[in-house]
């Protein structure tokens, strides 16, 4: 999508949105979110992160060795986690933890949140944040069972609600299970589109907002006001 990065950003700048978290899963996205973020000033960050498919130490470390050189323009860790619908073989699962584990003692070290996407793989997720954190959190888009957001919350973790939500059961009871001051709002561009094909962009959390508010039945000016605060606490913007 960078190649359309800045119609992308025009767009969400005349629909009035506050900024854009940039979110990157691989070393050569790294330059290109960095980029943005000189560019922009303080409409796009950026969280740099890595591949839950992916087994590539190597590359990990010089993701790891840029967020160290770059913590002044970094607001978050991620995107990072364990996927087991994807990652199936034993070893490469244990290989998966490893690298994750990394990735909260790093968050850790650098009080950033992590943002984890976690398929299949939730208890893995919650067993090791509870041994290696406390780590700030933000579970994208995620599809655990009533129990297990229990445990998240207990932990501190944040929760970002995805375009799906106009059409997926799942996120809607995810969202009602939440206290306010826990919820946040995710495009995943392209990914997670409010229509069944439809591509997604960041005005889509406009969509998002608006099916929270219906869901909620909160005023969505009202919503919107302590989502955008959630959302400057736990990525730390504008007050560092």
């Amino acid at each position: 999508m960078y190649n359309r990065a800045d119609e992308l950003i025009s767009e969400a700048r005349r629909e009035g949105l506050l900024g854009i978290i940039n979110v990157t899963m691989r070393l050569s996205e790294v330059m290109n979110a960095i980029s943005l973020v000189n560019r922009y000033g303080e409409f796009v960050h950026t969280a740099l992160g890595y591949d839950y498919g992916g087994f590539d130490i190597k590359e990990v470390q010089e993701i790891m060795k840029v967020i160290n050189e770059r913590r002044d323009l970094i607001v978050g860790i991620g995107e990072v986690g364990l996927d087991y619908s994807v990652v199936r073989d034993r070893m490469l699962r244990e290989i998966s933890r490893h690298i994750f584990i990394k990735w909260i003692l790093l968050a850790k070290d650098l009080d950033l949140p992590l943002i984890i996407h976690s398929r299949g793989a939730e208890d893995d997720i919650i067993r090791l944040l509870n041994k290696y954190g406390p780590v700030k959190c933000v579970m994208h888009a995620f599809s655990g069972s009533r129990e297990q957001v229990m445990k998240l919350l207990e932990l501190g973790c944040y929760f970002s609600i995805p375009p799906t939500i106009t059409r997926s059961r799942q996120k809607r009871d995810l969202a009602m299970m939440l206290p306010l001051n826990r919820i946040l709002l995710e495009s995943d561009t392209p990914e997670l589109g409010p229509s069944p094909g439809e591509e997604s962009r960041p005005v889509h959390i406009k969509v998002v907002l608006m099916e929270l508010s219906r869901i909620l039945g909160i005023d969505p000016m009202e919503l919107d006001s302590v989502i955008s605060e959630n959302t400057l606490t736990i990525f730390q913007l504008g007050r560092k």
